[in-house]
């Protein structure tokens, strides 16, 4: 799975040689879906009290309040993402396989 995390996703898409502007609304939808994603998987772990905290300080907040939230009540932030993206890349993978496969 960590070499999926290294794997340009747009390969794993078969979108490579697409057009830059085809690219950059992809990227543009996976960083949205990677993020919402995330965000549940936080949400799902936070009590009520400090869910309703970490939204209004999404909402309102700095990002050094976002950081220090994080850091108090999700120390390990940085692994739900990696695993989000690789989850996202492995689904991309399979994709791509099946797309390719198909006949023409």
């Amino acid at each position: 799975m960590t070499q999926l995390l290294h794997q340009n996703i747009l390969s794993l898409f078969g979108l490579i040689n697409s057009s830059q502007t085809t690219k950059n609304e992809l990227m543009g939808r996976l960083i949205e879906l990677v993020e919402k994603r995330v965000m549940v998987k936080i949400l799902d772990r936070l009590a009520p009290n400090l869910q309703e905290e970490f939204l209004r300080i999404l909402e309102i907040g700095t990002d050094e309040e976002k950081t220090v939230f994080l850091q108090a009540h999700v120390p390990d932030v940085a692994r739900l993402i990696d695993s989000e993206v690789a989850h996202l890349k492995q689904q991309a993978h399979h994709f791509g396989q099946r797309f390719a496969a198909q006949p023409a």
